[in-house]
């Protein structure tokens, strides 16, 4: 006597097969833009924590921090005039005011490019890059072409 051995068949397979194919095709376009989400929400959030930084430190100065010495003085002690030390002492009793610069999260670079100029506007690079400061007006900007935009169609160097 021969025994039955059950088993999905071809047909069934090919169902199961197709239905997954229809639900990937539906999920993972949602998926697909998380990544550029993700930088645009850190981009916006970086930019947010450096412009009140650069405020905090023009009110505690009397200026805003020096294009040169940006980084240093974001990171490091400073004194009234904007001079860096490693570690707090009895002249530079300001700062740090960032743990570490951070990297602009489109390119993953913490260049600035500074502007020295009050009349100096932002105008997009021909590549990309990591910010830009005007030192004279505090404006800071991630240092992009016009090609990264949002949903909205606004480039993410206007934000």
């Amino acid at each position: 006597m021969r025994q039955s051995l059950r088993g999905f068949t071809l047909v069934e397979i090919l169902i199961v097969v197709i239905l997954l194919a229809i639900l990937a095709a539906i999920v993972l376009p949602q998926y697909r833009d998380v990544t550029n989400q993700a930088n645009r929400t850190n981009l916006k959030e970086n930019l947010s924590k450096i412009r009140a930084i650069i405020q905090v430190y023009r009110n505690q100065h009397s200026g805003y921090p020096a294009g040169d010495q940006f980084a240093a003085q974001m990171t490091q002690s400073t004194d009234f005039g904007g001079g860096v030390a490693d570690v707090p002492d009895a002249t530079h009793i300001y700062g740090p005011y960032l743990e570490q610069m951070p990297t602009n999260p489109v390119t993953n670079s913490a260049v600035i490019r500074v502007a020295t100029g009050a009349a100096e506007r932002f105008t997009a690079p021909d590549t990309d890059g990591g910010w830009w400061y005007n030192q004279v007006t505090g404006e800071f900007y991630p240092d992009l072409t016009d090609s990264h935009v949002d949903d909205d169609g606004m480039p993410y160097n206007q934000y």
